[in-house]
């Protein structure tokens, strides 16, 4: 008789049920659980050199924008218009300017 072909052996395996684990074991296997919010103080995500160049050169840029002193505001406009002195122009140039893709 072949051992592999064995049918006592077969029945007895299909009888067979495997003892649940101890849970002391997965504690050992597994470790254990770390919080969810450890991760902000000690997890690192891997990045791409190009891209981590690409955010410290936005980050640089927008720093410099925030820091630059702004211009002032421009007075605010009168609110009353006088036009006693308007005269109007004497000597009128006028220079038409074609555009870029204007090719007469």
């Amino acid at each position: 008789m072949d051992p592999i072909d064995d049918p006592q052996l077969s029945r007895l395996l299909r009888e067979w049920q495997v003892p649940n684990a101890p849970p002391s074991l997965d504690a050992r296997v597994f470790g254990s659980r770390p919080k969810w919010w450890s991760f902000l103080l000690t997890g690192s995500v891997r990045v791409p050199v190009p891209v981590m160049t690409a955010m410290a050169l936005i980050l640089v840029a927008l720093t410099v924008a925030l820091i630059r002193p702004r211009p002032a505001a421009p007075a605010p406009a009168p609110t009353q218009v006088n036009l006693a002195d308007f005269r109007p122009v004497q000597d009128l140039n006028v220079r038409v300017i074609r555009g870029y893709n204007d090719s007469k």
